[in-house]
Parts: C-alpha cells; structure tokens; sequence
C-alpha cells in the first residue's frame, strides 16, 4: 500500500484511554523510520500513512468479541469514511474487552484474564461486505497488560509507549501484507508465515528508545530486506 489514512475507532473510551495514538502515528508518519515501508511498497515520497478521521464506537459488547463483531465495527467505520487499500481502521477496544479468533482451534484469543486461551496481543485482516467492498482493519486490545506491555522504564510510559509498540507493529504488517498474501516469510520453516514485524519482536518486549518526528518512544523494529535484518530506520548502518 503506497498510500492509506489510519481511521481510529475507539471503543467505548476516549482516546486518552489509549494513550492517544493518534500523535504517535503522525509522529510515525513523519519519521525516517516508516521509510521502511519503501523497498516493499515501491515508493519513497514523504507523509504516505498519515492520521485521518476517527471516531468513537458506543454499545453494548460482550465481554469477548468475535470476528462478526469486529467486522461490524470495521463495517460502521468504512460506510461513514471509505474503504479500499488507502483506509486503514484501528479498532480500539477498552481496558477489561477480550477477543477471540472464530476459526481458530484451540480457541486463540486477547484475554490477560485468562492465560489459557491468551495468545496474540493484536492482529490485523481484511473483510469484503457486500454493500461497501474490501475494508483493511487492526484490532487494538488494551496492551497495557502483562504480556503485551513493553518493559518500564520507557520514554512515555507503560501505557502510550505499550500502545505505540503494538500499533507500529500491526500498521507495518497492514501496508506491506494487508490480506496476508503479499510480504512474508516464505522459506523460513520457524518463522514461515512471519510478517515484517513478526520478525522482529522481542517476546521480552524490550526496545531501545527510537526517535520519531523527534520524540523518542520504545518500540520494536521492523525487518528490512535491504538490511537483512531488524532496523528502525531505511539506512544501512555503516
């Protein structure tokens, strides 16, 4: 995806409850470090992802989720503000909300409440309605938990330096692979499947500062072909 607006949906809570990251994505919008992106996108021109419009999302949700419910979520978003491969939404969702994979088997989930079906932090996909056509999405459970929040101290704090981790992580994997057909790791047998920031996280979650737009946050990397490696930024470091 060369170009996309980042369309945040928040969840019941505004978005101080997220630590909002709607800075943190200008921010990354307007580093060295989404430059990435080019050597899989095809394109080096500047303020490519940047931060569109948001809203927030009110009802009454089960306390776990499943894919029908974020589809409908993604399906209210993309019938008010577009849809297609420049639109991504980022689907916020409440301290305390779980969610779950419908198809997987064992049961694959976000649930810090429950360690046995607890396996991914977030996750991004696609969907095609019938009425409005393809719609990219994240969903962004609350990462200020035990095994998903980056190690203390960082540069802003559990709360916005956790959420930015994870956020970079799955906006980088929605522009380089946005149906999961596109960038990923195909001769690897440990790693086949990985998308760019697969590869690159620390199940530690512990990063170094980078600076974005000149603020420094901690985040993962992101793999660079051209590096053959984890970077945070498009240049090959002599």
């Amino acid at each position: 995806m060369q170009t996309a607006a980042s369309h945040n949906l928040y969840v019941n809570c505004a978005p101080s409850c997220w630590g909002y990251p709607g800075v943190f994505q200008n921010n990354l919008d307007h580093s060295d470090m989404i430059h990435i992106t080019d050597q899989y996108t095809g394109t080096s021109a500047n303020n490519r992802y940047t931060v569109g419009t948001s809203g927030l999302v009110v009802g009454s949700f089960a306390p776990i989720l499943y894919d029908a419910d974020i589809y409908a979520i993604a399906h209210a978003g993309a019938a008010i503000f577009g849809n297609g491969y420049h639109e991504i939404y980022h689907i916020f969702l409440p301290p305390g909300q779980d969610v779950c994979s419908t198809g997987s088997s064992p049961l694959e989930c976000y649930s810090p409440d429950n360690l046995t079906t607890f396996f991914f932090c977030a996750y991004h996909g696609s969907v095609d309605f019938s009425d409005i056509g393809h719609v990219l999405f994240t969903v962004e459970p609350y990462q200020n938990v035990n095994g998903c929040n980056v190690v203390q101290p960082s540069p802003n704090g559990g709360l916005i330096d956790s959420t930015a981790d994870v956020l970079s992580h799955e906006t980088f994997e929605t522009i380089t692979d946005p149906d999961i057909d596109a960038w990923y790791n195909y001769f690897d047998l440990d790693l086949f499947g990985a998308e760019i920031g697969d590869e690159c996280q620390d199940f530690d979650f512990g990063y170094g500062k980078v600076s974005l737009n000149g603020k420094n946050y901690e985040i993962q990397p992101e793999y660079s072909n051209s590096q053959h490696g984890c970077a945070f930024s498009p240049y090959v470091t002599p």
